[in-house]
């Protein structure tokens, strides 16, 4: 049914999958768009995909969606005894790495200083372990709504 409802738009027809020669159809960003339309997404995956590969990962962008994000692991780090004060530069480290930082950056506790305006001491001894875990449950959700995206790719297809 969705190959009919896209040939109804010719804005959306990928004129080369109904190739004569038999080759490989080849896929457009219109194909893509259509994909990620029918993956339902979370509301987490939905951001974290658009902050990491849709050009929205200004630093403007990252600063409002920590600030959001922390309600989602304000009682993970109330179970783990950490200060309220760390919360926001705990999702703020995370995100940053996440999408903003260039690919020869190496995660340092004194970069993680850098990027949150502590020292290297709180850093060191109270968020270390909570960057990597927060980062570690961002990238599984990331991973999770590109294993829906690609899905519905290759239903497409």
């Amino acid at each position: 049914m969705e190959k009919f409802l896209r040939l109804l738009n010719p804005k959306s027809i990928n004129y080369e999958a109904d190739r004569i020669d038999g080759g490989q159809p080849a896929m457009t960003a219109q194909d893509i768009l259509l994909a990620m339309s029918f993956a339902k997404l979370t509301k987490l995956q939905d951001n974290l995909i658009r902050l990491k590969y849709f050009g929205a990962n200004t630093k403007a962008n990252v600063q409002i969606f920590s600030e959001i994000l922390v309600g989602k692991y304000e009682q993970q780090f109330a179970d783990a005894g950490v200060n309220q004060i760390y919360h926001r530069s705990i999702v703020l480290i995370a995100l940053t790495e996440f999408c903003l930082v260039p690919a020869s950056y190496v995660p340092s506790v004194r970069a993680r200083a850098l990027i949150c305006g502590w020292s290297y001491f709180p850093v060191h001894k109270y968020m270390i372990g909570h960057i990597e875990n927060v980062l570690k449950d961002i990238n599984n959700e990331i991973a999770i709504g590109e294993d829906k995206i690609f899905t519905q790719v290759y239903k497409i297809k």
